[in-house]
């Protein structure tokens, strides 16, 4: 018998045996990848929770938002199973008709909203990155830790209840009469504001005068602002106010308030203002007063106005005012409220 080619078939037979344990060693590899992708999706990140990254809301702060609706948002309920007992934090999770989300299951369905969201929810509209998002749970450590958790993922308006739910449960019961709701006040005239201005003009400012416009970036673009006004849309505020001052500075362009300042709320909603000022109240800062007619000088220099509307919905278009400046009445005005100017 002749053999020929012995060499060339063994180099074929090595060569095919190494494709064959390549093939293997790459399914192998790419079976664990498939596996650590969904291990991967359900696990919670690691968070560190070294450094605020959402907003504290107090007890009376959180009820106004509730009653009054000044942001959308949306509530969620995060505390485990176990600690749904059916005691008072049960029964006013139930009454606020929270959205409920076990610990284990929140990364996987932000992560995942748009595929699971509306599956298990489908009465709640699925949360976008600026989604007001409130977390609570019965003494706000696993709310602490689920608002930081979304705030990794790239939720930028996160909030907890200070203290939890069992720090709300007390102030319950003012809803039934409208004890907790925002105080009767009026805001500040149109001609208290011109004045204040013009003051600031021609002191360089020895009052230390903030104006800042709490409104849509819509509203701020559309209908035009106060002179000198700096900008924070109300629904940053919870979490910019646990800023530093350099973050403060590097997201807003302008420096924090502090309680030495006299603060100067612009809104269109009445609602949104006294949450902002409950919100400032509760970071020292007291010195705060709200205009929110919505009436501004147009870019002709006459006074206009325009109704509230809703993030949305058509703009309004702006009618003139033909208000008279009252330099007596917004004297008189300032002086009640505290505001010494020199006339």
């Amino acid at each position: 018998m002749h053999v020929t080619n012995v060499g060339g078939s063994l180099t074929t037979a090595v060569c095919l045996s190494l494709i064959a344990w390549s093939v293997r060693v790459l399914r192998s590899a790419k079976h664990r990848d498939r596996a650590r992708q969904r291990t991967t999706a359900n696990a919670t990140p690691t968070v560190k929770l070294n450094k605020q990254t959402y907003g504290v809301l107090s007890a009376k702060a959180f009820w106004m938002l509730v009653q009054t609706n000044p942001v959308p948002y949306v509530l969620l309920d995060v505390r485990p199973a176990s600690k749904e007992d059916g005691g008072a934090v049960s029964k006013l999770s139930e009454r606020l008709n929270v959205t409920h989300i076990l610990p284990e299951e929140l990364a996987n369905l932000l992560r995942n909203r748009s595929m699971l969201w509306a599956k298990k929810f489908p009465n709640v509209p699925v949360p976008s990155l600026k989604t007001t998002l409130i977390f609570v749970s019965t003494h706000g450590h696993s709310s602490s830790h689920a608002a930081a958790l979304a705030t990794s993922l790239g939720f930028t308006r996160c909030s907890v209840v200070d203290g939890g739910l069992a720090a709300a449960v007390p102030l319950a019961h003012f809803e039934e009469n409208d004890a907790i709701s925002p105080a009767k006040e009026g805001s500040m005239s149109l001609d208290a504001v011109s004045l204040l201005m013009e003051t600031v003009r021609d002191d360089g400012n020895l009052l230390g005068l903030v104006i800042l416009d709490i409104r849509r970036f819509d509203e701020r673009a559309l209908y035009g602002t106060l002179e000198g006004s700096t900008h924070v849309p109300v629904d940053q505020l919870p979490k910019a106010l646990g800023m530093t001052e350099e973050e403060w500075v590097r997201m807003f362009r302008f420096h924090k308030p502090t309680a030495d300042n006299l603060i100067l709320l612009h809104s269109r909603s009445a609602s949104a203002a006294a949450w902002a000022k409950q919100l400032l109240s509760d970071s020292g800062l007291h010195n705060c007063h709200s205009y929110v007619d919505g009436a501004y000088a147009g870019p002709d220099g006459n006074v206009q106005s325009y109704d509230a509307y809703e993030e949305g919905e058509a703009p309004p278009e702006p009618v003139p005012v033909g208000q008279v400046f009252n330099r007596m009445n917004a004297e008189r005005e300032l002086l009640d409220l505290r505001i010494h100017i020199n006339v």
